[in-house]
């Protein structure tokens, strides 16, 4: 069995991100299987959160990516509108008010 990962356009170094609680995710094109019907796959890697804690990886269809970018999408979207509501419910707070 042939396992080959790279890029998504299937070749180069995997597009990857830096998250800011210092985990780098790497999103590849992972073949497996022969020459004949190799099973396409795109690969999500995720480094360790430490030195003593352990990467992980998966193959997903892109089927199963297409579904995953649309939950993380959704998941975004509904944290922006979170925080444009707080930010509207509680403005900076300025100077104290007298109404003496």
């Amino acid at each position: 069995m042939h396992i080959g990962s790279s890029g998504a356009d299937g070749a180069g170094p995997h597009p990857s991100l830096w998250t800011t609680c210092g985990r780098e995710i790497r999103v590849g094109h992972l073949v497996l299987g022969g020459s004949h019907r190799p099973a396409q796959r795109v690969s999500l890697s995720i480094s360790a959160s430490s030195p003593a804690g352990e990467a992980t990886w998966t193959g997903l269809t892109p089927g199963e990516a297409r579904r995953l970018a649309d939950i993380l999408c959704r998941q975004a979207a509904g944290c922006e509108a979170a925080a444009a509501t707080a930010s509207i419910r509680s403005p900076k707070a300025g100077p104290p008010r007298y109404d003496g």
